[in-house]
């Protein structure tokens, strides 16, 4: 599996608000009525969850939730909110689900402006992060071709390099995004058949302003590994799938 060098980023916004009692005494500088007993909460923990979020944890305790940060020195009581859903974390279950998915149509992302190359012409989008010289993600595109063109008719695969596995894929994403503003169709042909060698040298800052996109967007997702696959329906893929065209279709 390769790891991308990227940290974990905000994918979850949390909205924590503690009971209007907790606000306390601001003229005695101290805090009246204590929000619940954690002690007692923890007692009762059923399961706990790492969000895509750095240094928070979910806890379910029965049919309360709260949230602790990861060294356990704080916990944050009240609601939270997963604004890439619009919905309300209310279970370890339901952050389950929707920690699996995202819903694009949310994001008002265009990955053009992330430098994407686009294989096929479908009317369903596949989102494919890559690194160009990581082996998996040359596997992936390998799959990609060898699906046969009735398979691969009703998707548009947009390949979006990222430079993280040093500085020759920092080089060679450059220089694949600066190729594909003259010629999106050499540059797409270059990523398939993993022929970089024979890339044009980037003159200037020519191709860095689509990677540090890139990048960023990568980082706001959580991505930390490659390739990464976002499916049509916002399905989330780290790696390549054992069987492509069933986590294609939604059987997998």
């Amino acid at each position: 599996m390769q790891r991308a060098t990227l940290g974990s980023a905000l994918a979850l916004v949390l909205l924590v608000g503690l009971p209007v009692g907790a606000v306390g005494d601001e003229r005695a500088g101290a805090v009246t009525t204590e929000p619940d007993d954690i002690a007692q909460l923890m007692q009762g923990i059923e399961g706990m969850r790492r969000l895509p979020v750095n240094g928070v944890q979910m806890v379910q305790s029965g049919e309360r939730v709260f949230f602790v940060s990861t060294n356990g020195r704080y916990a944050f009581l009240g609601p939270a909110i997963d604004l890439w859903h619009g919905a309300r974390l209310t279970s370890l279950a339901e952050a389950d689900r929707l920690m699996g998915r995202i819903d694009r149509t949310r994001l008002k992302l265009d990955v053009r402006d992330l430098g994407a190359l686009d294989l096929g012409a479908g009317a369903e989008e596949v989102w494919v992060f890559l690194d160009p010289h990581c082996p998996k993600c040359a596997n992936l595109l390998d799959q990609l071709q060898a699906l046969s063109p009735s398979q691969r008719a009703p998707y548009r695969v947009r390949l979006i390099p990222l430079g993280v596995l040093g500085q020759a894929s920092l080089a060679t994403a450059v220089r694949l995004n600066c190729l594909a503003e003259s010629d999106p169709a050499a540059a797409l042909e270059a990523l398939l058949s993993h022929a970089f060698k024979t890339l044009p040298p980037a003159e200037g800052t020519c191709g860095q302003g689509a990677l540090q996109r890139a990048l960023v967007t990568a980082q706001l997702l959580g991505i930390t590994q490659v390739p990464f696959l976002i499916a049509p329906d916002g399905r989330l893929h780290g790696g390549v799938p054992a069987d492509l065209l069933a986590w294609l279709t939604g059987d997998a």
